[in-house]
């Protein structure tokens, strides 16, 4: 970009027609000069025209423009996404936390000599953890009734749940405890009367008990109390949908046969038997009465439609956002009013000649 600097004096004619032959912008005017910039392709064209009317007492410079220094500072900004992209991609193979959750008293030490076997620890790789064999090595340790692992982002979440020991079982009378009925993590627990089996932070699994109908007085007796708690949970609320890359579609051919039974008191006196000799066939039947009062003479039809199985193709990619809001769509029907959705995801997994959409929706509701 430059900047021309010109005299005032009966410039209005010659700067008419160089603004109509020229790019030039950001014009001042004063009683003193004439200041106007145009682009460098245009720097020199516009001397030559200046000196050609017999202006040549003007100024001409350079712009340092701060293109340059936004380029290097947008290529800065381009970099570090660039770069926290990477690290974001790379660290989500990796475990940065191992959690325990659950009613963890005798077990937590063993719990952890598993892990350090299986050579579990921060920042191992999430590929290499078999979650199903660790489970079976968790639950097959003393005490232990009940063992999930998950992943949530970079954390493997261990919930555990031990067995009851013998002070705990007692005679829960004419109550019943307060049963989850859904998959879901406790945020939240205030007590009214019996006894919590779970607390803040757990995950619970449908039929796992939440409040047990007891409760032990100051003097150490049990006694049966019906159980009441305010418990509020993240629930998890999925939905899913199998896609095969092929399929049978019907494409009728519009060759249709009709036959018809004609029936008075429940007695059939006519019919047709026209023989239908397609391969592939739709049967419908509608009915009809000549007359439903006196004469209850009734006429159903029997109607039979052609049809070709086409196989075709379900071009899955190019029809993934339909799938993925069809399953949103259903889980959200599980969704009330009064419930807080907290989040939302979805996951696909390509398999052999088939796809599976899975739709989650996280919501926090009371449950109990």
């Amino acid at each position: 970009m430059y900047k021309f600097t010109i005299s005032p004096r009966n410039t209005e004619k010659i700067f008419a027609k160089l603004s109509n032959k020229f790019d030039i912008f950001d014009v001042t005017k004063s009683d003193e000069s004439v200041v106007f910039f145009c682009k460098n392709r245009d720097k020199k064209q516009i001397k030559k025209y200046l000196k050609f009317y017999g202006l040549t007492d003007f100024k001409s410079e350079p712009v340092r423009s701060a293109s340059l220094i936004t380029r290097f500072t947008s290529i800065g900004v381009i970099c570090g996404v660039i770069v926290s992209a990477i690290l974001w991609i790379v660290s989500s193979f990796f475990i940065t936390d191992v959690i325990l959750m659950g009613n963890i008293d005798f077990t937590e030490q063993n719990i952890y000599d598993v892990l350090k076997k299986n050579n579990i620890h921060d920042y191992a790789f999430k590929s290499s953890i078999d979650v199903e064999s660790l489970e079976d090595q968790i639950e097959s340790l003393p005490y232990i009734s009940y063992v999930s692992i998950i992943f949530r982002g970079n954390a493997l979440i261990i919930n555990i749940k031990e067995q009851l020991t013998n002070t705990e079982i007692v005679d829960y009378g004419n109550f019943a405890p307060i049963i989850s009925i859904y998959d879901c993590k406790i945020t939240s627990i205030k007590l009214v009367q019996g006894t919590l089996a779970v607390k803040a932070g757990d995950i619970v699994r449908v039929g796992d008990v939440l409040v047990y109908p007891y409760a032990t007085d100051s003097q150490g007796n049990t006694r049966s109390v019906q159980p009441l708690a305010d418990i509020v949970a993240d629930v998890y609320i999925t939905s899913s949908v199998t896609v095969y890359d092929q399929k049978l579609e019907k494409k009728y051919t519009g060759n249709v046969v009709k036959n018809y039974d004609i029936t008075f008191l429940g007695l059939k006196i006519y019919s047709t038997n026209n023989e239908v000799k397609f391969s592939n066939y739709e049967s419908k039947t509608s009915t009809s009465y000549i007359s439903d009062t006196l004469m209850p003479i009734k006429i159903t039809y029997t109607m039979c439609y052609e049809f070709e199985e086409v196989v075709e193709n379900t071009n899955f990619s190019e029809n993934l956002d339909y799938y993925v809001d069809k399953t949103r769509q259903t889980a959200l029907l599980n969704v009330k009013e009064y419930d807080i959705i907290k989040n939302e995801s979805h996951v696909v997994r390509d398999y052999d000649g088939y796809h599976v959409v899975e739709y989650s929706v996280t919501v926090n509701k009371k449950i109990a």
